[in-house]
């Protein structure tokens, strides 16, 4: 089935591409939730007039992506937890802690999902972490945590 995505969908399709996916995905998965419209006649000439308008918007979306990339670049977040006695991290840094001290300490705000951690920090040091800032552009950040 040919269906428009209204919406990114991770690993799949970026917003405004049209793209063959299986009946049960789409009835299931993309449109209870919205993310995708049936390819109907109607449908792409709606598509096709927005397209340009969306071509914008994701140009823009990674022209403020490279800007924040290269004031990433220049940064070190400092972030204060609780250790043990041997310097473990009793909670962990979490991709909330990094938000928030992006936040904080240089007024950029990325959504959580945008931070590449697979596991929670867990000892004390200088770390590096990823960020997804756009669907092509990519960020590391460094991150120092020290205990109290």
């Amino acid at each position: 089935m040919q269906v428009i995505f209204t919406d990114h969908v991770k690993g799949v399709a970026s917003k405004g591409d049209l793209k063959k996916v299986a009946d049960g995905y789409f009835r299931n998965f993309l449109l209870p939730r919205k993310l995708a419209v049936r390819a109907t006649a109607q449908e792409l000439a709606r598509w096709e007039k927005l397209r340009e308008q969306i071509m914008i918007e994701k140009q823009q979306l990674r022209e403020k992506a490279a800007e924040i990339r290269e004031r990433l670049s220049e940064l070190t977040l400092k972030i204060t937890k609780k250790t043990t006695k041997t310097g473990k991290l009793y909670g962990g840094v979490h991709a909330k802690d990094i938000v928030d001290a992006l936040k904080a300490e240089a007024k950029i705000e990325v959504p959580e999902e945008a931070v590449l951690l697979k596991e929670p920090i867990k000892e004390a040091g200088e770390h590096e972490v990823g960020l997804q800032l756009a669907e092509d552009v990519s960020a590391t950040v460094k991150v120092a945590v020290s205990g109290e």
